[in-house]
């Protein structure tokens, strides 16, 4: 048995976060998602914490989107292409974390 007094609980509290891209317009309930920052209305990066699912913006901006379920984000999720171990590393490599603001990838 391990002595819990050297667990580093870091790794224990750190939720798994999975990420898909959705390059186009969100539009749940019949109302078309915008960017509470920047008014862009697509190109969103889709995260997945535990039962949650947040919406992420080229301008960093991020929130909770309750209209978005888990078994809505898991029908769009694949296979993981590349995984990071920090969160703020793995926006700047998916292009949100801030530095895009304004850009708008044609799919």
């Amino acid at each position: 048995m391990t002595n819990p007094a050297n667990a580093d609980w870091n790794t224990f509290d750190r939720p798994v976060i999975r990420a898909v891209p959705h390059p186009n317009v969100l539009d749940l309930r019949g109302i078309t998602i915008t960017c509470p920052e920047c008014d862009a209305d697509r190109d969103w990066l889709l995260l997945n914490v535990r039962r949650q699912v947040f919406v992420r913006c080229r301008c960093a901006a991020e929130w909770h989107e309750p209209d978005l379920t888990r078994d809505e984000f898991d029908e769009h999720f694949t296979a993981p292409e590349r995984e990071w171990d920090a969160f703020d590393d793995a926006m700047t490599g998916l292009g949100f974390d801030g530095l895009l603001a304004g850009t708008i990838w044609n799919s």
